[in-house]
């Protein structure tokens, strides 16, 4: 995963390299021959004839297959999060966790319920900095890791209320089943797509955008404020191990627009969590040490330098880089919390 900047590093034993991304051919190569700039090829879409025939069945293979697919029972996984956040376009908020992840299940089923306890927390890095409040004294809230979990899971969107069609690619293996919803959802525009593998009507990738049209504010003692989009990607894969899939990346973006009681002015907040996940159903032991129902940006936790200087996948960009050091100016006139200690 590259930073957005589009810098990455790994290490690695091995000299293959493969590179690959959702709607285009995979493109092997080595470390030695790989280039500065690496173009992948468009996968060739074929929609069907038929636009909406045969979507329920499909969707019902999807359903079949569910518990043959992946893990509906308790696992663990390590991760990587990172959270953004921006005040009309400027950065004000970054923060970066490792820990480990206990899940209860990964999908929800008919069967299964969601609890505030289905997921347990151990962080073992953490290192945040960002503005408590903005020029209006308003302090935006960051999500719990049970609420930002919950949301980074896929959701059912072929009911009666949306216009659903296929398009197969990569020789009939896989079909973006679309969705769109239809003006039977007021103030709310769904689209996206899953996309699934056709040999075990297995949800490989999942994407979908929301705008919310002429959403009610919410008020608070100063401000009013109402979110009006928010979009997520999840990208699935399979282990060779347990011949489950699992979320090996994920990505919910929202923005928010606030104002005060006499729309006097008008702000944007926006908000980006990318999640990573590795060792899933790994043997290690899980200990909470954190609430997962608290505001994540009040988390508290020591920074470690050395972990921070030394890890190679949430990067820091130029821009980030910049705020860091401009927020952490003695001379700021805003109050910081951050952990950061250089």
């Amino acid at each position: 995963m590259t930073n957005s900047d589009g810098r990455f590093q790994f290490s690695s034993s091995l000299d293959s390299i493969i590179v690959y991304s959702v709607g285009y051919d995979k493109l092997t190569t080595t470390s030695q021959k790989a280039k500065d700039t690496i173009y992948l090829n468009k996968s060739v879409l074929e929609l069907n004839e038929v636009t909406v025939t045969n979507e329920k069945t499909l969707w019902q293979k999807v359903r079949d297959s569910i518990e043959s697919n992946y893990p509906i029972y308790p696992y663990k996984e390590k991760f990587l999060l990172r959270g953004v956040l921006r005040y009309n376009g400027e950065i004000t908020r970054i923060q970066d966790i490792q820990g480990k992840l206990e899940r209860r299940t990964l999908l929800y089923t008919k069967d299964i319920d969601p609890d505030k306890k289905d997921f347990n927390v151990e962080l073992t890095n953490m290192r945040k900095v960002g503005l408590v409040r903005d020029e209006n004294d308003v302090y935006f809230i960051f999500q719990s890791f049970y609420g930002l979990f919950m949301d980074l899971i896929p959701v059912n969107a072929t009911g009666d209320d949306f216009i659903l069609s296929e398009a197969t690619f990569d020789n009939g293996k896989k079909v973006n089943l679309n969705f769109q919803s239809k003006p039977s959802i007021e103030n709310e525009n769904f689209s996206g797509h899953y996309t699934i593998n056709t040999e075990n009507y297995a949800m490989e990738h999942f994407k979908m955008q929301v705008a919310l049209e002429k959403k009610p504010f919410s008020e608070n003692a100063n401000t009013k404020y109402r979110t009006i989009s928010y979009n997520k990607e999840i990208l699935l894969s399979i282990s060779s191990n347990t011949n489950k899939y699992y979320i090996t990346s994920a990505k919910y973006d929202v923005r928010v627009e606030q104002t005060d009681k006499k729309n006097s002015y008008t702000s944007y907040y926006d908000v980006s969590f990318i999640l990573t996940t590795s060792d899933n159903e790994g043997d290690f032991e899980v200990k909470k040490n954190v609430s997962t129902s608290k505001d994540l940006f009040k988390i508290n936790y020591p920074y470690d330098q050395s972990y921070w200087n030394a890890q190679n996948q949430l990067l820091l960009t130029d821009e980030m880089l910049d705020f860091i050091e401009k927020v952490q100016d003695p001379n700021s006139e805003f109050k910081i919390r951050s952990n950061i200690k250089n």
